[in-house]
Formats: structure tokens, sequence, C-alpha cells
């Protein structure tokens, strides 16, 4: 008789060896061990600094967004966008629209789906506002990378944008090097050999090494001339570590 499968994914693999120093020497906050008294009636909350939400200048939030219906989906192929069909779709033309009215405050008990201004400009946890993290990480998880292998799938960090985004995860996974260093101690990041300026930039002063690596109409290459093993293999240690972080667009 066949012994069934289990369908439980294995764990993460942990790669916190990878931590910069700065990472590893992080503390906890102590003022979340105040949170749990917050919620005691007639207790003040003067932790965190919070405003009165009573004194925000905003009564409600109002826009007009587009559906999906509004936009025909297009080919990879051309690569140039329909630029065309996208000048002559306007918010003002009538066509799947739908309005979004955001209140100053929500009765929804729900903290994933109490959506309102009292909430949405107030100082909040390190995460993020809470449905916008909830939405983020389910679309991620059924839509846009369903089959990690790995128990609990895909997580996902809110930031203010890419070139933020990126300087953290520098900070969080690089140690900083300067001339006169050991060259035992530089360390490097893979990039395509047609790379984002502004992520070069950000990663120069911490004298990391930039490593190009050869791309073709797919992106990376992994194998072939300059390819990443080719790169990794014959990796050259007088400059330093072979390269630990790898940053793609594609």
């Amino acid at each position: 008789m066949p012994v069934p499968q289990s369908d439980k994914k294995p764990e993460p693999i942990d790669l916190s060896h990878h931590y910069s120093k700065t990472t590893k020497n992080r503390l906890r906050s102590d003022i979340k061990d105040f949170y749990k008294y917050f919620s005691i009636p007639g207790i003040g909350n003067l932790a965190g600094g919070l405003p009165n939400h009573n004194y925000f200048p905003f009564d409600t939030l109002e826009a007009s967004a587009a559906l999906p219906a509004r936009f025909t989906p297009t080919p990879n192929r051309p690569v140039d966008p329909p630029s065309g069909q996208l000048a002559a779709t306007t918010l003002s033309d009538g066509i799947s629209a739908s309005r979004v009215l955001v209140p100053k405050a929500s009765d929804n008990d729900n903290v994933l789906r109490r959506i309102d201004l009292k909430s949405a400009l107030q100082y909040g946890t390190a995460q993020g506002y809470p449905p916008l993290y909830s939405f983020l990480r389910q679309f991620t998880r059924e839509n846009m990378h369903p089959n990690v292998p790995f128990e609990g799938g895909p997580e996902i960090i809110l930031t203010c944008g890419s070139t933020d985004g990126f300087a953290k995860s520098l900070e969080a996974l690089s140690n900083t090097w300067s001339e006169g260093d050991s060259i035992d101690s530089k360390e490097g990041m893979l990039v395509e050999e047609y790379a984002y300026m502004n992520a070069i930039q950000a990663a120069q002063p911490r004298g990391l090494s930039i490593v190009p690596v050869a791309i073709d109409e797919e992106g990376m290459c992994a194998e072939g001339p300059h390819g990443l093993l080719d790169v990794l293999e014959n990796w050259d240690l007088s400059k330093g570590k072979r390269p630990h972080l790898m940053y793609t667009v594609t």
C-alpha cells in the first residue's frame, strides 16, 4: 500500500547569517511592551506621541478610481506600451470608474477592514497600514507568487517606494567597506549589465563591488560567457568576497 504524501511544505531557509552587523545589533522596541495596557479604560497613551484624531484637518477623502475593465490587456510584444490607446483613455470619459469615499471614522471592528482617516493618518506599526498590508500580502500569495515552495508562502514588506525599500535592503544585508579595510571583508552585489542608475549609486557609497552579469531578452543569463554561473565560479577573491546580493528587475 503506497504511503500517502504529506502536503506540508518545508520551512523557509534561514538566511539570517547574511544580515549586516547593524541588523544583528537591532533590539525590539520597549514601547511595544506597553501596548497591552492601552486597551484598559481610563489609560491614556502618551508613549508614542499619537496626535488626537479629532484635530486631523480632513473629514472625508473622495476619489474616482478606474475599474479593471477600463484597460485592455496588451501582448508583451512589441515591448513599447500602447501609448496612443492610453492617451485616449481618461478619468472623465465615463467608462469603468468607481467613486470611493473614505470616512473620518469607521465602526468596523475588524482592523483588517477598517479603512478610515482616523487610522490611516495616525501613527502605526512598522509593518504598515493593516488593511493595505493584508490585501497586498493576500494578493501576492494568491496571484503573483502562488507556487513558493516553502511553508507560509511569500512575505511582503511595505516601503515608501522602490528607492526607500532598496536602501533599507542594503542596510539590512550588507556591511559598509572603506579604503584601508581588509579586502577580505569587501562585499559585492550582482546586477544586470544594464542596471538602474539609482540602485548603483545607492550601493557604491557602502563600498560594495558592483558586479555586472550578461543579459538577454529574458533577463539575467544563468549560463554562458559572463553569465551568473561564469561570474561566480570564476570569482577573483582579490576583489573581495563572493557577492551574496543580487539586484535584478527581471
